[in-house]
């Protein structure tokens, strides 16, 4: 009732799985050679020392940490202080991107912080210019 598992391998060869195929080979007089694998080699990119190495110069790693600068300032800026964070996260990403490594995310954040806390200011201002000359005109009323 039970087939032979084994019955496509031909007779007299062993195989054992886990020596990669190694003892297959005894049999046909040709010595074992492993098989050949070109070892993969990072593409160049700018701002690294070298090209294929993993090691980013120095001027990567400073454009790095200014692009993380900047968003950490965007993010920080929504909340507390955006009228002076939010310039520095714009001054932090294009010191980034002059070292080569993009900080599109707090350029962006900077930028509508800057807006948004520069609107509240110029809202803040007409509302007290309102108020002061309500105040002048009821008080012009009053006498």
């Amino acid at each position: 009732m039970s087939q032979d598992p084994y019955q496509d391998r031909p007779s007299g060869k062993h195989e054992n799985p886990y020596d990669g195929g190694a003892h297959s080979m005894q049999g046909t007089g040709a010595p074992y050679q492993p098989e050949y694998r070109q070892s993969y080699q990072q593409p160049y990119q700018p701002g690294y020392s070298q090209p294929g190495f993993h090691q980013p110069s120095y001027e990567r790693m400073e454009g790095e940490k200014a692009a993380q600068l900047s968003l950490i300032f965007g993010l920080v800026g929504f909340f507390v202080a955006g009228i002076i964070l939010g310039p520095l996260a714009i001054w932090q990403a294009r010191k980034a991107e002059r070292l080569g490594v993009p900080a599109t995310a707090g350029k962006i954040l900077g930028w509508i912080i800057t807006i948004l806390y520069g609107l509240a200011v110029l809202a803040a201002l007409l509302f007290v210019i309102i108020l002061i000359a309500g105040l002048g005109t009821a008080a012009s009323y009053g006498s």
